[in-house]
């Protein structure tokens, strides 16, 4: 009895230990975060506009809706979107666009016309004017009537680093503004139809796929061309995921190594990327543009699917500094007809410098490990290796 009792003593002392020596490691790691200082107010004037755009927009508000919309940088409702429509009364963190008035709605595009160039801003306008009539007909009276949602997080007023986040159906926008930088990454543009008022909402996302692929020879194509099945390997945030950045490393040397082309098809490959990149305002974009051009050699470019516009695709760009995939999801009429995309940092600058530990997760361990989803028929072209070990990390 008194060996048990013994025994017992040591186990429970062994636990406190091992308990005390966590709590001290979790706790470095919250110090380490807060540490990570916000940036002093930018006075280049591009930022100082976009501050007071945003301003403009805070101010417009009740306290009420203003509250609601306000986090601190770092907050989990950063990782927190989807590119689903909310259901009716879901809540989804921030202000819904049904909350908000005629002017207030105005002043929010304001907000998004300063981030964006001509191009991503159309791109946001036909996708978020186009969603509502689509979901009505899938099933009237389940869905959101606006279904997006505005997150605010920081201050503009009086701190130097702040952003916001667009988050709804088909669209995913995370802006961050750090000083004199600034970053919209995770971004989810998608679009169901592909045509929305006669203008192809991610034309150029295919037609500069396309003419990249068409200018590669025998030898560059079978390297580039993939077997397997097409599906974005890096799906949405989530709040309960405990990993900070997913690991892409598996995705080196997978595909076409841009060191592999020649100049004009290496131009090709930026005419691409800088479809996704230039959503951005174009003085940003060019700096991140920069980023990119300083490790192209090191870019991968993957393809998976047909070879003509009346194909369904799936391809990836995997840059140092950018990851970029498209994904024809369906079709009508013998066409694609339903596209996702995503633009990701595999560098670890997903979020931004305010990133916690938590964050995305690939759109396969989403689906295999998450108990709400039991069946799915979605394709991917990998499996998960170790999936017991990811398994494991998930129930810590």
């Amino acid at each position: 009895m008194i060996r048990k009792i013994f025994f017992i003593l040591i186990v429970f002392l062994t636990a406190c230990v091992i308990a005390a020596i966590l709590n001290i490691y979790n706790s470095a790691d919250v110090d380490a975060e807060k540490e990570i200082e916000i940036a002093e107010i930018s006075k280049k004037p591009s930022i100082v506009t976009l501050a007071a755009t945003m301003n403009s927009f805070r101010d417009s508000l009740s306290e009420e809706l203003r509250t609601a919309a306000s986090y601190p940088l770092g907050h989990k409702e950063m990782y927190s979107w989807s590119n689903l429509p909310p259901s009716r009364n879901q809540d989804r963190g921030g202000i819904e666009f049904s909350k908000l008035s005629g002017d207030q709605l105005s002043l929010f595009q304001k907000v998004l016309n300063a981030f964006l160039s001509d191009d991503g801003y159309t791109k946001v306008s036909l996708i978020t004017t186009r969603a509502e009539t689509d979901l009505l007909k899938i099933r009237e009276g389940f869905w959101a009537s606006r279904p997006y949602y505005i997150a605010l997080f920081g201050n503009p007023e009086t701190d130097g680093s702040w952003g916001y986040q667009l988050d709804g159906h088909h669209l995913s926008l995370n802006f961050l503004v750090h000083g004199d930088e600034v970053s919209v990454v995770p971004a989810h543009f998608g679009t169901q139809p592909t045509f929305v008022n006669g203008t192809e909402v991610l034309g150029s996302e295919r037609g500069n796929a396309l003419s990249l692929l068409n200018s590669l020879d025998k030898s560059q194509k079978e390297k580039t061309i993939q077997n397997g099945r097409r599906g974005l390997k890096v799906g949405p945030g989530s709040t309960t995921d405990p990993y900070l950045n997913y690991d892409f490393s598996d995705f080196v040397g997978v595909g076409l190594k841009a060191s592999d082309l020649d100049d004009s098809q290496k131009e090709k490959l930026r005419d691409l990327i800088k479809s996704y990149i230039y959503n951005l305002e174009t003085e940003f974009a060019d700096i991140w543009m920069k980023e990119i051009d300083a490790g192209i050699d090191d870019t991968y470019f993957a393809w998976i699917g047909g070879t003509t516009e009346k194909d369904s695709i799936y391809y990836r760009v995997f840059n140092p500094t950018v990851w970029i995939e498209f994904n024809d999801e369906a079709r009508s009429g013998g066409r694609p007809n339903h596209i996702h995309t995503i633009v990701r940092a595999p560098n670890g600058k997903d979020y931004g410098i305010f990133a916690l530990n938590r964050g995305p997760r690939t759109l396969l361990e989403h689906y295999v490990l998450d108990d709400h989803h039991e069946k799915s028929d979605m394709l991917f072209d990998y499996t998960i290796v170790s999936l017991q070990r990811a398994d494991i990390k998930e129930k810590r």
